[in-house]
């Protein structure tokens, strides 16, 4: 019986030892194509978040109004009473960590060479499918959550 004590109390011990200082193996992110393959299905067909065309590419530096509507630009934006950019919208817990978005250049909209102040400069938004990352861990790997989020496309005029 003492014998058969002893051996359980040092089986515990060894369990108890092994929990507390075993290297604990962290959370790993999956792979883009894995988070990629769990997006597709919420995305219209053909659509990606990542994509970046001549027609839309994010500034460097935020732009300011402009002064006049740029009527000789082959770009919408430009030429629009309600001119807009993009920019980078970064979340490093949602898959694409990296989303493109509009922003209003003006607060008012540009009539006769000047921004009119009594119309105002909103953007329109989509809502687009994303992957928020969980605090759960299965398997090794951080859980992604479909999400959506709502996403600026453009700018328009409005009366407030």
């Amino acid at each position: 019986m003492q014998l058969q004590v002893k051996v359980t109390a040092q089986v515990l011990l060894c369990l108890v030892f092994r929990h507390t200082f075993s290297a604990h193996v962290p959370c790993q992110e999956p792979s883009d194509a894995e988070l990629e393959s769990i997006l597709n299905p919420y995305l219209a067909s053909g659509a990606s978040l990542l994509a970046q065309t001549d027609e839309v590419l994010p500034d460097e530096e935020l732009k300011a109004c402009p002064v006049n509507v740029n009527q000789t630009s082959s770009r919408l934006q430009d030429k629009s009473t309600s001119p807009w950019s993009y920019r980078v919208s970064e979340d490093p817990n949602r898959y694409p960590q990296k989303i493109v978005e509009a922003y209003c250049l003006c607060e008012g909209c540009l009539v006769n060479g000047q921004e009119d102040k009594a119309v105002n400069s909103e953007p329109f938004y989509l809502e687009v499918p994303v992957l928020q990352k969980s605090n759960q861990c299965k398997r090794g790997q951080y859980v992604y959550q479909p999400n959506h989020l709502q996403v600026a496309q453009f700018c328009f005029c409005s009366f407030p």
